[in-house]
């Protein structure tokens, strides 16, 4: 009896009618040439027949010739234009322009050489506390909580493509999403940022992730979606937690020291966890490679309680006292203040969102916001570029530059965003363009280094956003889009 013949789009996939003869998917031999393609096999034609098909060669090597260079580790630009050599996805090496030497590469592909005649070179953006699972679609918070996992991650996919387009090459999620989603990013299979992730944030029963049905968080760091937090109490709950999450691939873990704006059951004076869990936490961390954590913490009383307890980052912190900065500067703490998500959220189309009592929070934290990033700064405490934005407020995620301008020059704010997260990440890839770093790279038609503000309009001053050297959107005629959609 004769096999039928089979057509699925040219997938050579082997299936048999029984245990002796094959049947190529096609009817073709793997060896056969197919029709009107001479010249090629299978092996050629069908490049998707890899373990994973999604993964993408490296792109070409590129030339960016005569820029501007920012450094913003120096708040400076490079003397004269600059031609940057970009080659496997790394900043190959940076000369004037003009030098010849420039083209050479241990590739055997020629570099395309693109003319940005003037334009500025700036390293892709840092945002340091992000959720990208609390996600667009629905009206309210309470029906993200009630959202499934599998939906919120379809949506996610949206939220870190925009964040890409913004510039941001590189973003940290403080809760809620997971080492699945930040390999997909790597692999390609996901268009995004490189996603460093916590996992789930750690919390107390009734602390400021505690999603039970007798009190569901609804704000900032709490109510995204119930896969943001995980309650758990007492030192043997929270080395099981803390345990999961880092077996789960988490980055870093999150810590939930305070009350928040949002979440009903603690005020914003309230202090979680006792010393003997936050140690437990921090003392299997350390234990586990040295794994950073942070605390969500706003008042004196719950940074310290993190800080004395081995936490190294505080996120929000907008009531600390300048003895306290003085503190975190000489200890080495991070500070990752989220300071435009607060006006976002109390005015249109967004003035609903929080309740009357999270309103009076909100105030109470959005009043002393920019005083204590003016003490931190400077007490010498080194800052992070922090967002915190929900649902369709990511829209939004560039506006801390201009609020955080209104009392800091444009050149350290860039910091924020770039070498001092790079830092805190330890990671010398990133938030720099220098020889040996990833080609995380934004093109501009104006210094951000004068203004600041400028990144809060990326659509009309960006040219051009290259993460590990894959051009990912352009204005520059001459350099073209290398993605997948």
């Amino acid at each position: 009896m004769k096999p039928h013949r089979l057509r699925v789009n040219k997938v050579a996939s082997i299936f048999s009618l029984n245990d002796k003869t094959p049947v190529y998917r096609g009817g073709l031999h793997p060896e056969t040439k197919y029709p009107g393609s001479p010249d090629k096999t299978r092996d050629t034609l069908l490049p998707k027949l890899a373990l994973k098909p999604w993964i993408r060669s490296d792109p070409q090597p590129l030339i960016l010739s005569r820029v501007r260079l920012i450094d913003p580790s120096t708040s400076r630009l490079f003397d004269g234009l600059q031609d940057v050599l970009i080659e496997k996805g790394h900043v190959q090496s940076i000369s004037p322009s003009g030098d010849r030497t420039l083209g050479s590469t241990a590739n055997e592909a020629k570099p395309v050489v693109v003319d940005l005649n003037g334009l500025f070179l700036c390293p892709g953006l840092i945002d340091c506390h992000v959720h990208v699972t609390a996600v667009p679609g629905v009206s309210t918070m309470g029906e993200l909580v009630q959202t499934s996992d599998e939906l919120i991650y379809l949506r996610s996919t949206y939220i870190l493509r925009e964040m890409l387009l913004r510039g941001f090459t590189t973003v940290r999620d403080t809760g809620g999403a997971s080492k699945l989603l930040a390999s997909a990013i790597d692999e390609g299979l996901i268009l995004g940022p490189r996603l460093i992730q916590c996992g789930k944030g750690l919390s107390q029963t009734g602390g400021h992730a505690d999603f039970g049905s007798s009190g569901r968080s609804t704000g900032c760091c709490g109510g995204h979606s119930q896969s943001l937090g995980r309650t758990c109490d007492g030192v043997p709950q929270v080395l099981k937690a803390t345990r999961e999450e880092l077996r789960g691939g988490a980055d870093f873990i999150k810590i939930m020291c305070g009350g928040g704006v949002a979440s009903p059951t603690d005020a914003i004076e309230t202090v979680q966890f006792t010393a003997e869990e936050i140690q437990a936490i921090t003392t299997t961390c350390k234990q586990m490679g040295n794994i950073h954590t942070t605390a969500h913490a706003y008042t004196d009383d719950s940074v310290l309680h993190a800080i004395n307890n081995g936490v190294r980052g505080i996120e929000h912190g907008n009531l600390i006292s300048v003895q306290t900065a003085r503190l975190m500067a000489e200890k080495g703490i991070f500070l990752t203040p989220t300071l435009s998500c607060y006006g976002i959220m109390v005015r249109p189309p967004f003035e609903n969102f929080l309740s009357p009592d999270g309103k009076i929070k909100n105030q109470q934290v959005m009043e002393k916001g920019l005083d204590a990033l003016k003490i931190a700064d400077d007490a010498g405490v080194t800052i992070c570029y922090g967002s915190d934005l929900l649902t369709s407020m990511h829209a939004l995620q560039t506006e801390g530059f201009t609020v955080r301008a209104s009392v800091l020059k444009s050149a350290k704010v860039l910091q924020h965003a770039t070498s001092n997260p790079s830092k805190m990440l330890k990671n010398e890839k990133i938030g720099r363009i220098t020889p040996g770093s990833f080609a995380d790279i934004l093109i501009l038609n104006a210094n951000p280094l004068e203004d600041v503000t400028v990144l809060d309009w990326p659509e009309k001053h960006i040219f051009g956003v290259i993460k590990e050297g894959r051009v990912i959107t352009s204005k520059v005629p001459a350099l073209v889009a290398d993605v997948l959609f």
